[in-house]
């Protein structure tokens, strides 16, 4: 090792070492954290020896936060670092705009939270908070970085900041450029800072594709299935602009008995609002359908059609109907789709063909599995038995392609022959691009092999950080080698043993599915993060 060089003190076998900067990252097959030279040269720091080269080590967790769950733990540290240390007025920090926000917390081995972030719709970031003894050890980098990848996979074109003017060099080495004079916030000086975002290349060449086909502007949205017990405030103020508001619809009320039961989707443009809304019971009667008039377009309409048809197709409906009343200018889509009026109920109705069931076959022609239906997530109890390497691909396939929430993996070497191919990357893909409460955690023992050789499930991970992570099990934490993938919470693909192919798969298994969904969960929260896998630049 050269002198003065740091080196993991963590291992007596570990040979990683680096230069000795003021922060540096070691990282090793057994531990991955923040080092910082332990030298009164740098500020905040014990004394040291120089000569001996010690080093104070800090590991810790960073992760997207709901509001509505960590809500408590966001505000804590909020309230530590802005209230009581920076005097910040209490009506000035919380503004109100939490609910509608993203946000990010930063954990250490114990899950003690120590660091926040924030992002708002209109590309905003703020509220970085960290603890100050975890403070100069990458804690509010890692976190800054997140929220802007964020706000990168929703595609806004920048993103500004409202900086301490102490500040300046960390937001600056990040990327930001300050624009304007300096200005008093809460009593401090800030400076605003700007950063411009590059698309993924993918955003790119569909926005391209839009354009050069179309000859009308075009504004880009996303769908999702939403709960009406946590979404419910919206969809009814949504509703009462669109019913009550602009189609001006008498004695409309924006909620019913049907709501706690039937099935809602949303469609939401660019900035995350919401743009339109469907809703359908289980047995097929779509209502509450309409799209804000400054959002109005064929493609959002029938993205929120097709939701609800493709859902009744796998109730095995052969039947969907709409409620004129509450159709509205809808009218003429419907007829265009497909619809016709029902003499008996005067509804519009839709006759269904039968869904096709016949399995689909991977791309590279690999064998079925030892059925000709396809299974359906969440529908089918049996428990199917894989004895193959063909078994276990097919069924990976089959049921992360169905996947609307999450996909969890948990391999010790996430081999190339099941889960480096571009058919899953594919799947993963666009689940992660489903919209912002989608997500994709894979668990690995050690991901050498993964970063040397390259990996499909690592690419995509690397494209879309805030939705699709990998992290490394805690070396105490590997009890077991077995190998399973779970789906949704309800599909369950189980292996004993990782290097056998003998195993068993369910696609509706939600017992199971908890069981090592806990597993999981313990392992997750106690995972090593290596940043040989982010293709970060420290």
């Amino acid at each position: 090792m050269k002198p003065g060089w740091l080196r993991c003190v963590a291992h007596e076998n570990c040979k990683r070492a680096t230069s000795p900067a003021a922060k540096a990252w070691i990282a090793c097959n057994h531990s991955y954290a923040l080092a910082r030279w332990s030298n009164p040269l740098y500020h905040g720091v014990d004394r040291a020896d120089y000569s001996k080269g010690s080093v104070e080590l800090r590991q810790f967790n960073t992760r997207e936060a709901d509001w509505r769950t960590d809500g408590n733990q966001l505000s804590n540290i909020r309230r530590l670092v802005f209230i009581v240390e920076q005097k910040v007025p209490k009506d000035e920090e919380w503004d109100g705009k939490d609910e509608d926000s993203w946000h990010w917390l930063a954990t250490d081995t114990k899950d003690v939270p120590i660091g926040t972030a924030r992002l708002l719709p209109d590309g905003q970031i703020g509220r970085m908070a960290v603890l100050s003894h975890y403070r100069k050890f990458g804690v509010g980098a890692a976190l800054l970085e997140q929220a802007v990848e964020k706000a990168r996979h929703l595609g806004f074109s920048r993103v500004f900041l409202n900086a301490q003017s102490h500040a300046l060099g960390f937001y600056e080495r990040a990327g930001f450029i300050a624009q304007g004079e300096e200005f008093q916030e809460a009593g401090i000086a800030h400076y605003r800072m700007t950063q411009t975002l590059t698309p993924p290349e993918d955003n790119i060449q569909r926005r391209l594709a839009v354009e050069s086909s179309l000859d009308v502007a075009v504004k880009s949205f996303d769908t999702s299935e939403v709960l009406w017990v946590e979404k419910s405030s919206t969809l009814r103020r949504i509703r009462r602009q669109i019913f009550q508001t602009e189609q001006k619809q008498p004695d409309y009320k924006d909620s019913d008995d049907l709501d706690d039961s039937a099935i809602h989707w949303i469609a939401t443009n660019d900035d995350d609002h919401v743009i339109g809304l469907i809703r359908m019971t289980p047995e097929g009667i779509i209502s509450r359908f309409g799209i804000l008039e400054d959002h109005s377009h064929p493609d959002v309409d029938t993205s929120l059609l097709e939701l609800a048809i493709q859902r009744a197709r796998r109730f095995s409906l052969t039947q969907v109907f709409a409620d004129r009343e509450f159709a509205g200018k809808t009218n003429d889509f419907l007829v265009k789709a497909g619809f016709r009026v029902d003499p008996n109920t005067s509804r519009f109705l839709l006759t269904l063909e039968p869904e096709d069931r016949t399995v689909q076959t991977p791309s590279d022609g690999g064998a079925a599995m030892d059925s000709d239906v396809t299974y359906k997530l969440g529908d089918d109890k049996q428990l199917i038995q894989l004895r193959s390497e063909s078994d276990f691909r097919n069924v990976i396939l089959n049921m992360t392609s169905q996947a609307k929430r999450s996909i969890r993996i948990y391999s010790p070497l996430l081999s190339h022959d099941l889960f480096d191919h571009d058919d899953l990357m594919t799947i993963c893909s666009g689940l992660g691009r489903r919209n912002k409460f989608t997500k994709i955690e894979i668990l690995v023992f050690n991901p050498h092999r993964m970063i040397k050789n390259g990996h499909a499930l690592l690419n995509i991970a690397r494209k879309l950080p805030s939705s699709i992570r990998i992290k490394i099990v805690d070396p105490e934490m590997r009890q077991q080698y077995h190998e399973y993938v779970l789906v949704d919470g309800q599909g369950v693909i189980y292996r004993g043993e990782h290097d056998t192919y003998s195993g068993t798969a369910r696609f509706q298994d939600i017992t199971g599915c908890n069981h090592l969904d806990r597993q999981f969960t313990a392992s997750w929260e106690s995972g090593l993060l290596d940043p040989n896998l982010r293709q970060l630049s420290l």
